[in-house]
C-alpha cells in the first residue's frame, strides 16, 4: 500500500512490456514515461483506492509535461460512517504527443492509500514525419 500527497505515483515492476519505438521509456522508480515517437496515443490506468473514516480522499490526475489534465481526474471518497471503501476504478484518454514530451500519474491526495497501480501507454497511430 502506498501512500503520499503532491507526488508523482512510482511502480515496483513492470508487468509487461513491449516496444516498436526507439528511445522512448516508462521509468518505474520515478513514474515517467518519455514519448519516442509523435502519433495519437492511448493512455490507460487502473487503481485500487483504501479510503477509511477520515481519510482524505484520493485525488489523482494525469499530466502531460507536468501539466494537470483536469478530465483525467479520478477521485475516490469515504463518505461518513460507512465503514472502510476499498474502491477500484481507471480511465482511459487518447492524446496526442511529440517526441519528448512525458506523461505520469500524479497523487494531489492519496495519504489513504492505494494499491495495484497499471499504466499502459501504447502508440495508436504515428504521425508521419
Amino acid at each position: 500500500r502506498l501512500g503520499m500527497i503532491s507526488d508523482v505515483i512510482p511502480y515496483s515492476s513492470l508487468l509487461y512490456s513491449s516496444t516498436n519505438t526507439e528511445g522512448g521509456n516508462l521509468d518505474i522508480a520515478s513514474g515517467v514515461f518519455k514519448c519516442p515517437y509523435p502519433g495519437s496515443w492511448t493512455i490507460t490506468w487502473s487503481v485500487n483506492a483504501d479510503n477509511s473514516e477520515g481519510d482524505s480522499a484520493v485525488s489523482i490526475h494525469l499530466r502531460k509535461n507536468s501539466q494537470q489534465i483536469e478530465e483525467s481526474l479520478h477521485k475516490s471518497v469515504q463518505i461518513v460512517g460507512s465503514g472502510n471503501v476499498l474502491d477500484q476504478g481507471g480511465r482511459t484518454l487518447i492524446l496526442h504527443l511529440k517526441r519528448g514530451d512525458t506523461l505520469d500519474l500524479y497523487c494531489s491526495d492519496c495519504s489513504a492509500g492505494i494499491r495495484y497501480t497499471t499504466f499502459c501507454v501504447s502508440l495508436s497511430t504515428f504521425d508521419v514525419e
